[in-house]
């Protein structure tokens, strides 16, 4: 009986230790009950994309939900239009 309670215990472990490593984030964490109103921001990802977001708080949110980070930075930045030569 205890060796099944061991292998149990190890069973966990290795899904505590994969799920950290696949990069698994506790949503309940997540502060997400932004207000609708407040000053806009952009924040831009590791590969250079910009996006904006309707305030902090939902840059926040969603850097916590998602695997793609923003960083914030200039709100300038969001409202250029890039365009292809080709």
């Amino acid at each position: 009986m205890a060796r099944y309670a061991v292998i149990l215990a190890l069973l966990a472990l290795v899904l505590i230790v994969g799920a950290q490593a696949a990069g698994y984030k506790d949503v309940t964490k997540c502060q997400c009950g932004c207000p609708r109103i407040g000053p806009a921001v952009c924040g831009r990802n590791s590969r250079g994309k910009f996006k904006r977001f309707g305030n902090k708080c939902e840059l926040d949110c969603h850097n916590c939900l998602k695997k793609d980070f923003y960083a914030l930075t200039d709100l300038n930045n969001c409202h250029i239009i890039r365009t292809q030569v080709g």
